[in-house]
């Protein structure tokens, strides 16, 4: 988050590039982490799966959290703004539970359905999982979800 503040701020400048720094991934936007101003603080990471060397004592997968962050120089107009999925996709029958960080700097839990939000963004966000992007170009799209948020599973 430092060196993103730091990038964002702009004093780190490039001597060969004057171009202004912008935040490529995972943020979809430069405005404060909504996920560290939250009541409990979390950053942003995902976990990935791997298979250590194959030692007589260490044969099980094991699974790590990373986190990242994606600096590019240039006009942030150009890269996608769409929301990135910031927990594990719930599946439920007929619906699809998301938890977004969207553009405006916002958190939203959205609950997509077929029948709401129509066959092709249903099946998207179906198949979608811990840090994609979601292609909806604004939040409106998505109406916020009256429901409380699932228990983590």
């Amino acid at each position: 988050m430092e060196a993103r503040d730091l990038v964002l701020k702009g004093k780190e400048k490039s001597p060969l590039d004057s171009q202004p720094g912008f935040v490529f991934a995972p943020c979809p936007h430069e405005l404060p982490c909504p996920h560290l101003t939250a009541s409990k603080p979390l950053a942003c990471s995902f976990s990935q799966a791997y298979h250590p060397i194959p030692f007589n004592w260490n044969k099980q997968p094991k699974e790590e959290k990373f986190s990242m962050v994606i600096l590019a120089r240039g006009c942030p107009e150009e890269a996608n703004r769409w929301p990135r999925i910031t927990q594990p996709v719930l599946k439920r029958p007929r619906h699809v539970h998301c938890h977004l960080c969207c553009p405006d700097g916002h958190m939203q839990h959205a609950v997509i359905t077929a029948r709401r939000h129509g066959r092709d963004l249903y099946r998207c966000a179906r198949v979608s999982s811990w840090g994609d992007l979601l292609p909806v170009t604004t939040p409106s799209e998505l109406p916020p979800s009256s429901a409380e948020d699932p228990p983590e599973s």
